[in-house]
C-alpha cells in the first residue's frame, strides 16, 4: 500500500504464507518483477494476485498447457516435423535477456523472457491450430505450428531457470527434454528433434478464484 513494512502497523508479508498458498516460484516471480533489487519495492496482494493470474497462469502457464494439450490431443505428444518460423522472434528475446542476466538486471530480464510468452501466445491466436486440426489439407501447417509452439517452451524454461527454476524443471519434465534448464546455451533454436515425443501436461499455475478471497 505504499507503506514501509512495520510490525507495528501490521502490514508485514508473510513469506511463509504466500509460498504455501500460491507456490515458492510464484513468490520468487512477484519480488523479482515487482519489486527488483532495492528498498523501495512496493509490495500489495492486489498486484501480486494480478501478476499471478496474467502473467503466470494466463501466460506462461497457460501457453505451456495449451501447446502440449494440442500436441497431445491432435499428434500423441510427437513432433512430426521441425520449423524455424518463431526462430528469429526468439533469438531476439533471447538475447535481450542474456544481456539482461549477464549486466545483473534481474527485473529487465523478466521483461524480455515475457516478451517471448506473449509472442508464443500472440502465435496461437494467428495461426489457430485448434481449427488447423479439423482441416485434411493443413496437416503439415499443423505440424508446424505445434513444433514451433513446443520449441519456445523449452527455450523459456531455460530462460525462467535463474529466477524460477522449479518451473523450469517442470516444463522440462513435460516437455521430456533431457538435459538441464540451468544450461544457458539450450536456449538455441531446434533443441527438439522430429520424432520427439512430449508428456501431457499438468498446470504449473492453478487459477485462482479470486473473486471468494
Amino acid at each position: 500500500d505504499g507503506q514501509k513494512m512495520s510490525k507495528t502497523t501490521g502490514n508485514v508479508v508473510d513469506p511463509v504464507g504466500v509460498i504455501e498458498e500460491w507456490g515458492v516460484d510464484a513468490f520468487r516471480y512477484y519480488v523479482v518483477r515487482e519489486l527488483d533489487i532495492g528498498p523501495d519495492g512496493n509490495w500489495t496482494d492486489e498486484s501480486f494476485e494480478a501478476r499471478y493470474s496474467a502473467e503466470l497462469a494466463n501466460g506462461l502457464g497457460n501457453l505451456v498447457n495449451r501447446s502440449l494439450s494440442m500436441l497431445n490431443r491432435y499428434r500423441g505428444g510427437m513432433l512430426e516435423t521441425t520449423s524455424d518460423e518463431l526462430a528469429e522472434d526468439a533469438e531476439k528475446w533471447i538475447t535481450k535477456a542474456r544481456r539482461n542476466y549477464e549486466s545483473h538486471q534481474i527485473q529487465a530480464a523478466l521483461i524480455s523472457i515475457w516478451g517471448l510468452v506473449d509472442r508464443a501466445n500472440q502465435y496461437v491466436e494467428q495461426t489457430a491450430p485448434f481449427k488447423l486440426a479439423k482441416q485434411e489439407d493443413q496437416s503439415d501447417r499443423l505440424n508446424d505450428v505445434l513444433y514451433n509452439l513446443i520449441e519456445c517452451c523449452r527455450i523459456l524454461a531455460v530462460l525462467i531457470w535463474p529466477v524460477i527454476p522449479d518451473t523450469a524443471e517442470k516444463i522440462f519434465e513435460q516437455v521430456n527434454f533431457d538435459g538441464s534448464p540451468a544450461d544457458f546455451e539450450l536456449a538455441k533454436w531446434g533443441g527438439l528433434a522430429e520424432g520427439h515425443t512430449c508428456n501431457k501436461p499438468t498446470p504449473l499455475f492453478p487459477r485462482k478464484d479470486l473473486e471468494k478471497k
